[in-house]
C-alpha cells in the first residue's frame, strides 16, 4: 500500500520565522504553463514567462492549508487559504484587485525562511476582495483579499532552481 507513514520527525531548532515576504501572481496554472511537480516539488515552470510580486509586511498576511480526508467516499483534497493586506486605497491597486478576483491566477507565496510555495498550481485560486476605510487613525484603508484553492496535494515548494527562475520573471509593471 503506498499510503503507508514511512518516515518519522525530530524535534528541530527554534530558527524559523513566521509570515509571509512576497506574493507572485501568475495567469494561469499548471496546465496552461506546464509546470512539472515531482515529490512535493515544483522543478520546471513550463513556459511562464511572467508574474507580478506584491510586497507584504503585515501580520495579516497568512497561508493556511487543510488536508481533508473521507473515510466514506475515499477521498482527499487540500483546501488553501491566503489571507493578503494590500494597504492604501487607489484606483490602480483597486483594478488589479478586481482582476485576481475575476481570473483564476496561480499564486507563488514566498515566506520568511527562503521557501516558495505554489497555490492554486492546477486548479487556480478563487479570490475574494474587501475594500475598507477604518475608522481610527491607526485602521486599514486598503484592501484584503481571501485567496482560496482545492488541490489534490499541498502546496508543492520550488526547489534552489526554480526559486531563482522565478525571481526572473517579475514584471517590473507595479502599482503605487
Amino acid at each position: 500500500m503506498s499510503c503507508l507513514v514511512s518516515k518519522g520527525k525530530l524535534l528541530n531548532c527554534r530558527d524559523q520565522k513566521g509570515g509571509i515576504k512576497s506574493i507572485y501572481f501568475a495567469n494561469g496554472t499548471a496546465d496552461d504553463f506546464g509546470f512539472v511537480i515531482s515529490a512535493h516539488q515544483l522543478t520546471s515552470l513550463g513556459t511562464l514567462d511572467e508574474v507580478f510580486k506584491y510586497e507584504v509586511k503585515a501580520t495579516t498576511n497568512t497561508l493556511t492549508e487543510t488536508g481533508t480526508s473521507s473515510e466514506d467516499n475515499g477521498t482527499f483534497f487540500v483546501a488553501q487559504a491566503l489571507a493578503i493586506t494590500l494597504p492604501k486605497l487607489g484606483a490602480d491597486l483597486q483594478a488589479q484587485a478586481q482582476l485576481i478576483c475575476a481570473g483564476r491566477p496561480s499564486v507563488f507565496v514566498e515566506d520568511y525562511n527562503g521557501n516558495i510555495v505554489l497555490v492554486g498550481a492546477y486548479n487556480g485560486t478563487m479570490s475574494n476582495m474587501t475594500k475598507v476605510t477604518g475608522g481610527a487613525s491607526g485602521d486599514l484603508s486598503g484592501f484584503t483579499l481571501a485567496v482560496n484553492a482545492e488541490e489534490k496535494d499541498n502546496s508543492p515548494f520550488l526547489d534552489s532552481a526554480m526559486k531563482t527562475a522565478l525571481k526572473l520573471l517579475v514584471s517590473d509593471v507595479v502599482v503605487s
